[in-house]
């Protein structure tokens, strides 16, 4: 960390001070949030303002977080969020996210956003201060059932989150395997997204689309990719999960290290 950076930690601490309504927050975390604005301060303290006042106002979304919960063992069952660990060339990693079961009767929006919300805070908290982020939308299998199950709130929440509140450098925004219904879905979602997500954002019909622009070694061999089959991160993530909800009850939470020491051992252990 340079002496610049170090003291835009201290002068965020300092304003925290004088914030009854936030939390005290660690050094790592307040840094989380200078990267992600790009180290301007008054953006800085916008974006923490706009992140624990939202989860303070949106209980629903940001409580019961516990991945060994009845909700979201259910959740996990029906969606599924993994993140590849090779950066592209530029320093950015991505986030995929789609259907593991494309039963709409099985599809709760109110769930799958807060499961989504408690994975990218993970993923914030070993990735947070890397170049950029990119996020990958996998489509495949999706139908008008799903899309009837959306709900404007929890949907317009999940976008102000991410948007607003959410300390990630947005590089690029992927649907990929869209179904025939995407000028529905977009129908549904683009009064929440800002132009600037909207300009980061792509559609691909197909795997040999989305390898054009994302480097196969990045991706899941399920998309053509050589990172590793897309089970094997699913499972180190919700291990990774449970072992911070473990952590949590019992010692202090997992540290980057420690998460990222497991995570070799444990990819290690599947080779």
């Amino acid at each position: 960390m340079d002496k610049n950076a170090a003291a835009q930690i201290q002068t965020i601490k300092t304003w925290l001070a004088t914030q009854e309504h936030l939390p005290e927050i660690t050094d790592h975390e307040i840094h989380t949030f200078l990267h992600s604005n790009y180290y301007d301060v008054d953006k800085t303290k916008s974006t923490i303002e706009n992140y624990y006042t939202f989860r303070t106002n949106c209980k629903g979304t940001f409580s019961d977080l516990d991945v060994l919960s009845e909700e979201l063992q259910s959740t996990m069952a029906v969606v599924e969020m993994i993140f590849p660990p090779q950066p592209t060339p530029e320093g950015y990693k991505l986030a995929i996210f789609r259907f593991a079961d494309t039963d709409a009767s099985k599809f709760n929006v109110y769930s799958a956003t807060k499961f989504a919300s408690l994975c990218l805070d993970q993923w914030l908290k070993e990735d947070g201060l890397i170049e950029g982020h990119i996020v990958i939308y996998d489509l495949a299998g999706c139908h008008l059932g799903q899309l009837a199950r959306l709900r404007f709130f929890p949907v317009k929440n999940y976008f102000y989150f991410v948007q607003e509140a959410l300390p990630i450098r947005m590089k690029e925004m992927h649907f990929a395997n869209i179904p025939s219904i995407m000028d529905k879905i977009l129908l549904f979602l683009k009064p929440f997204m800002k132009r600037e997500l909207l300009d980061v954002m792509h559609l691909h019909t197909t795997n040999e689309s989305l390898l054009k622009v994302i480097p196969a070694n990045c991706l899941p061999n399920e998309y053509g990719g050589t990172a590793g089959p897309f089970k094997q991160f699913k499972e180190l993530l919700i291990l990774v999960l449970e072992r911070a909800v473990s952590s949590s009850q019992q010692s202090p939470a997992v540290t980057r290290d420690q998460h990222q020491q497991f995570y070799l051992e444990s990819s290690a252990a599947r080779a």
